[in-house]
C-alpha cells in the first residue's frame, strides 16, 4: 500500500485494550481520534475525548495504559475532571449535551446527561466540583450547569463560535476563545458576566489556558493576512500564519503575540497550548505540521509583539543559543495539551495517532506513546483524513485543507486563490476573494467551486492541492482517499426546529414563501440538497471573472454558513436577502418585513 504523508501512528497494538461496553471484537475496533484531554488534580489519571469513537478513555499515566473506556455520545469534543477526580464531564459536539461521568475503582460510568444546546465543545469544572461551564458553539454562549441537579442554571452570550474554556487557578475567572469572532471573552464567574471582550485579530482560535499565577491566558490561533496566495506572499507570511497569543487578565492591556512561522518551514494549524506550573515552558501543538513548538524561558523574556503580529518568527528566537525555541515532530495530528505537576512532563492528545503521547519538555523528546486503540489497517477515508490535515503538502507547509475548511466545515474566511481562474495582485483584491464553503455533504452537490466549473471532485481536490495550497500534486489514489473522507462529513442536527423535528409556525410560512414565485428561491435552490447543480447569472458577477455565473450553494445548514454569498459580503441571512441577492434582484418581488423574517426562519431550519 502506498504511504500517505508522514507517519501517523495509526497502526497500534490493541490487544491489551478493554472492550467498549456491550462487547467489541477486533473487526469492529474504531479509530479513537482523541481531540481533547484532561489530567486529574493528583496527576495519576487522564481522560481523553475520543471524537470518532464516541467514547472517553481513562488512562493510568504511570502505567501508561488504558484502564477503561465508555461510550458517551456523538462526537465528544471536550472533557474535564472535577478536582476530587471522582467526577468528570464530556461535551458531545453533535449530541448537544454533556455526559456526567463517575470515575470509581478505575472504571468510568455515565451517571447523567444535561442538554446544553447546539454544538458544545469546550468544558471546565469549577473548584466546587459541582458547577460546569460549557462552550455552546452554535448558540454563541457559555452554559452554566449544576452537575448535582443536572440542569442548566445560566446562559451567557459571548463571541461567535466559542470553542475552548479555561478557568483561572482560583476559579474566579473564566476565559473563552471565540473561533469565528476573532476574540476572547473574559468572564467574572461569581457574577456570571463578561468583564471584557479582547479582540485578537486572529482566526481559528483553539485551546486556551491560564498560567498558574492567574495573570495571563494563552491561546493558539491563526492570523489571516488577506494577500493573494502566490508563492512569494506565502513565503513572506503574507497569506496566513500561526500565532501564540497572550491575554492580560488583570490589567487593561492589549493582546500580544509571537509568530510561530520560520521562513521556509512554517507551522500550521495551531491547536493546543500549555504552560508549566512554574512558567518555564510554553508549548504549542501544530496539527498541520505534526509537531510541538517548545518555548523555554520566563514569558516576560519573550519578544512579544503588542496589539499586532510579525509576519515571521522573530530572529532572536530562531538564533538563540540558549535553546529558547525547539521543534519536536510527533507525527499524526497533535491537538490538546496538558502539563503534569512537575512542569516538564507533557501529555498530548494525538487525534490521527489514536494515542496519548508523553513528552519531556526539558529534553524536547518523545518519552512514550499510549495507544488508545485503532484498526489494524486504516480505511481509504481515514487515509484521506490524514491528507486533509497535512500541511506539509502545501508550499513550505503553511496550511492544510483543514486550515480553511475547519473540521470539514468552514471558518467563514474568504481567500484570493487561483481556484476561480484569477488573482488580483493589486492592493485592493476584494473582488477576487472567495469564501471557503462548507464541505459537509459536498460529494452530493456537483458541480464544484463557486463558478461550478469543476465536474470531478477528485480533480477539484488536485486543483486545491496544486493551486490553492501551491503544493505537490496528489496521486489518483490520494485524490480518491480525500473524496472518501469528504463522503463522511455530515451536518449536525438542526437547532432551529421544534424538538420533534417539525417546523415552527414562522418557518412554515417561510417554506411556502420559499417555494413561491414571489421569493424565487426555489428557481435555483431546489431538490434534496437545495441546489440545482447549474450555473446561473445572478447579478453578482464581476467584469473580469474568468467564468460566467455562479453555482448556487446548498442551503442545508445555512444558519451556520455565515458570512454569506461567494465573496462573504453579507454578514447575515437577512443582509443577503435584502441586498444585491434580494428576491426582486433574481426574478422575484420585494418582500415585506414579516415575509423576510419568515423566510429567514425557514432557511435557518434547513
Amino acid at each position: 500500500m502506498r504511504k500517505i504523508g508522514r507517519p501517523t501512528l495509526v497502526t497500534l497494538a490493541i490487544a491489551a485494550l478493554p472492550c467498549l461496553a456491550g462487547g467489541e471484537g477486533p473487526a469492529t475496533v474504531p479509530h479513537r481520534s482523541p481531540i481533547a484531554l484532561a489530567l486529574s488534580a493528583d496527576g495519576k489519571r487522564l481522560l481523553t475525548a475520543n471524537q470518532t469513537a464516541g467514547t472517553v478513555s481513562l488512562v493510568d499515566v504511570e502505567a501508561r495504559k488504558v484502564l477503561d473506556e465508555v461510550s458517551v455520545g456523538e462526537k465528544p469534543a471536550g472533557v474535564a475532571f472535577a478536582p476530587d477526580g471522582r467526577r468528570a464531564v464530556v461535551a458531545n459536539w453533535y449530541g448537544y449535551d454533556v455526559a456526567v461521568l463517575e470515575a470509581k475503582d478505575d472504571k468510568l460510568a455515565v451517571v447523567g446527561r444535561v442538554e446544553v444546546g447546539p454544538e458544545p465543545r469546550g468544558v471546565a469544572i469549577a473548584p466546587d466540583g459541582r458547577t460546569a461551564y460549557v462552550a455552546v458553539g452554535a448558540a454563541d454562549e457559555v452554559a452554566r450547569v449544576d452537575l448535582d441537579e443536572r440542569q442548566v442554571t445560566g446562559r451567557l452570550p459571548v463571541g461567535r463560535e466559542p470553542r475552548s474554556l479555561a478557568l483561572s487557578p482560583d476559579g474566579g475567572t473564566l476565559v473563552v476563545s471565540n473561533a469565528r469572532s476573532r476574540g476572547v471573552s473574559v468572564v467574572d464567574v461569581a457574577g456570571f458576566r463578561v468583564l471584557k471582550d479582547v479582540p485578537v485579530e486572529g482566526e481559528n482560535l483553539r485551546q486556551v489556558t491560564v498560567a498558574a499565577d492567574g495573570r495571563y491566558a494563552y491561546l493558539a490561533n491563526m492570523k489571516d493576512r488577506q494577500f493573494a496566495t502566490t508563492r512569494n506572499n506565502i513565503d513572506q507570511g503574507w497569506v496566513l500564519g500561526q500565532r501564540l497569543t497572550r491575554i492580560d487578565l488583570k490589567e487593561p492591556q492589549p493582546y500580544a503575540t509571537i509568530s510561530l512561522d520560520p521562513r521556509g518551514r512554517a507551522g500550521a494549524d495551531a491547536h493546543g497550548v500549555a504552560v508549566g506550573r512554574d512558567g518555564k515552558y510554553i508549548v504549542v501543538s501544530l496539527g498541520g505540521t505534526h509537531e510541538l513548538m517548545i518555548f523555554r524561558a520566563a514569558p516576560e523574556r519573550f519578544p512579544w509583539r503588542v496589539d499586532g503580529s510579525r509576519d515571521l518568527m522573530q530572529p532572536d528566537l530562531l538564533n538563540d543559543e540558549t535553546g529558547r525555541f525547539r521543534r519536536l515532530e510527533l507525527g499524526g495530528r497533535p491537538t490538546e495539551l496538558a502539563f503534569a505537576a512537575d512542569a516538564r512532563t507533557l501529555y498530548v492528545a494525538n487525534y490521527l495517532g489514536d494515542s496519548v503521547q508523553v513528552v519531556d519538555a526539558e529534553s524536547a523528546s518523545l518519552v512514550a506513546t499510549i495507544p488508545l486503540g485503532s484498526p489494524e489497517t486504516p480505511s481509504l477515508a481515514r487515509r484521506g483524513e490524514v491528507l486533509f490535515h497535512d500541511a506539509t503538502r502545501s508550499f513550505n507547509q503553511w496550511y492544510s485543507c483543514n486550515t480553511c475548511h475547519s473540521d470539514g466545515h468552514t471558518n467563514g474566511l474568504h481567500w484570493d486563490t487561483l481556484n476561480d481562474g484569477r488573482q488580483d495582485l493589486s492592493n485592493n483584491h476584494e473582488r477576487s476573494r472567495k469564501k471557503s464553503p462548507t464541505l459537509r455533504r459536498v460529494t452530493r452537490t456537483a458541480p464544484w467551486t463557486w463558478h461550478g466549473w469543476q465536474t470531478s471532485l477528485e480533480q477539484a481536490t488536485v486543483e486545491s492541492f496544486t493551486k490553492s495550497m501551491q503544493g505537490t500534486r496528489p496521486t489518483d489514489e490520494e485524490a480518491r482517499a480525500v473524496v472518501a473522507y469528504l463522503e463522511t462529513l455530515e451536518f449536525p442536527r438542526n437547532p432551529h426546529r421544534n424538538p420533534d423535528g417539525s417546523l415552527t409556525p414562522e418557518a412554515t410560512r417561510g417554506e411556502a414563501l420559499f417555494r413561491s414565485a414571489k421569493a424565487a428561491c426555489a428557481t435555483c435552490h431546489k431538490g434534496p440538497e437545495f441546489t440545482d447543480g447549474k450555473v446561473h447569472v445572478v447579478g453578482l458577477e464581476e467584469p473580469d471573472d474568468a467564468y460566467e455565473g455562479y453555482n448556487p450553494p446548498s442551503l442545508l445548514g445555512v444558519y451556520d454558513k455565515y458570512p454569506y454569498l461567494h465573496d462573504a459580503r453579507a454578514a447575515t441571512l437577512r443582509d443577503a436577502l435584502s441586498g444585491p441577492h434580494a428576491p426582486e434582484m433574481v426574478g422575484g418581488e420585494t418582500l415585506s418585513e414579516q415575509e423576510l423574517a419568515d423566510l429567514v426562519a425557514y432557511l435557518k431550519a434547513l
